[in-house]
């Protein structure tokens, strides 16, 4: 086997990537991991320690953190064109843990260990959000305008992660959002001209620590789920936010969703993104599918 480079975020959890590192540096040590390991500092430090390691050889870059962390290592390692450079890997060790929901990536230490040593590269689809000043970057999960992404940055100002952290910081948020005006332009044609709360495409099917918010969605079949909030009252927002967990919101006829291959998304007022829970940017914002562009390490069978 290559040998490995691990990027560990130390702040990640909580700070509990910090306390359980040393017990998994050992046991990835003695289940015969050849591996070198870096620790992260900042926000999009792990971009650009994951292209180091691309760089200098590593074929497994392995995310030592949460979701937001497994985000930059897959930056890190895809290519602008939408190539894989490396093989991903994931220790989810972070409070949301929504690629284990999503893409099967184990949530406990020794299945973890199991997986990154004798598990299988499997290649997915990935979303690639676009803004007119030419940044570029890649989710795995889903990508969001409007609601979700002020709750996103809600929570990451109070360093809340996981999922009743989040149910609050959506609480929160209610009280303060309103229904923008806003044009979704989807595969060359205006699909959405009116006030929306959120317009999230999904590359998969949970986002926000285990909201189902697109039930159907693939991420290997070349398309992504757009999923259009329309405007949604406060009241309507609580009495409906539960159904979310299960998909149940599909069935409000303010709710929408269709596959797309291109979703561009303008606003009167400029909108908050979001990736993979990261607030990144403003709108207008296209997001496009990237079909077969990662390979991450799962279990096998």
């Amino acid at each position: 086997m290559s040998r490995a480079l691990l990027v560990v975020n130390p702040a990640a959890g909580g700070g509990r990537t910090e306390r359980v590192w040393p017990r998994l540096r050992d046991a990835l040590a003695r289940a015969g991991l050849d591996f070198d390991w870096v620790a992260t500092r900042a926000a999009g430090d792990g971009v650009e320690r994951a292209r180091a390691g691309v760089r200098s050889g590593h074929h497994l870059v392995v995310a030592v953190g949460g979701d937001g962390t497994l985000n930059e290592i897959v930056n890190g390692v895809t290519g602008p064109d939408g190539v894989a450079h490396a093989t991903a890997g994931a220790v989810l060790t972070g409070r949301g843990r929504d690629a284990g929901r999503n893409f099967g990536v184990p949530t406990a230490l020794s299945p973890a260990v199991a997986s990154l040593i004798g598990g299988v590269d499997t290649t997915l689809d990935l979303g690639l959000a676009s803004w007119p000043d030419g940044r570029r970057r890649f989710f795995l999960g889903a990508a969001g305008a409007g609601f979700d992404a002020e709750v996103a940055a809600r929570a990451a100002s109070v360093g809340a992660r996981g999922t009743l952290p989040y149910l609050l910081a959506v609480l929160a948020t209610v009280r303060r959002s309103r229904p923008c005006a806003a044009t979704l332009t989807a595969d060359g044609a205006v699909i959405w001209h009116a006030p929306l709360t959120a317009a999230i495409v999904a590359n998969a099917r949970h986002f926000g620590g285990g909201m189902r918010i697109a039930p159907h969605a693939d991420p290997t079949d070349g398309a992504l789920d757009l999923v259009v909030l329309g405007p949604l009252g406060r009241l309507e927002m609580v009495r409906w936010l539960p159904t979310i967990y299960w998909g149940g919101h599909l069935a409000n006829p303010r709710v929408s969703t269709r596959r797309v291959a291109r979703i561009t998304v303008d606003s009167l007022a400029p909108l908050p993104t979001q990736l993979d829970g990261e607030v990144d940017g403003a709108t207008p914002v296209t997001i496009t599918v990237a079909p077969r562009a990662l390979r991450l390490r799962l279990p096998r069978g």
